[in-house]
Order: structure tokens, then sequence, then C-alpha cells
């Protein structure tokens, strides 16, 4: 994905990595990619401020820049590959 992902705001307590994309565009992943959780509607995601680049708990691991969205079709198929690398590409 590189060169085609948007920022990454990573939570390493809770252990998890969060892009950004379109509204509505990650819809269905969870049950097509199991370890998959999308964020939408009521739900929330703790943005750290654009300083925060290092330390122990939220900070971006790629930090905004852009338009600030990573291309859903190159995430959806990145996240298939490293998460059930016999079952990549699209369903």
């Amino acid at each position: 994905m590189e060169g085609r992902s948007g920022p990454v705001v990573q939570d390493q307590v809770a252990e998890t990595l969060s892009w950004l994309v379109n509204p509505g565009a990650a819809d269905g992943w969870e049950e097509r990619v199991p370890g998959v959780a999308v964020l939408g509607e009521g739900r929330s995601l703790a943005v750290p401020p654009a300083s925060w680049r290092c330390g122990p708990s939220t900070r971006w691991l790629s930090p905004a820049h852009g338009d600030c969205l990573t291309d859903p079709g190159a995430l959806y198929d990145a996240l298939r590959h490293v998460l059930h690398p016999g079952r990549a590409g699209r369903a």
C-alpha cells in the first residue's frame, strides 16, 4: 500500500490501527474480513493532535497529508492479504 495509504492512527493501548476512508466505503468489511472493525454511525475515533507521532498511547503512525483519505479498494486488498494470506483479493 506504499504511497496509497492516507494517515494512520495507532492506538498502542488497544493495539489497533485506524485508516480514514469515505463514509460507507467499508460497509460490509467486518463480515468479509475477520479482524476488521468498521467505525460507522454512532461510533467514534480518538484522533490525536497532529504533532503526536511518538509516545506510549495514541499517535499518528503515518501523519496526515494530501486529502487525508485512503483508497478503500487498496486498503481492503491489503487487509485481506495481511490478515488472511490464503484468501487475498476482493470478495
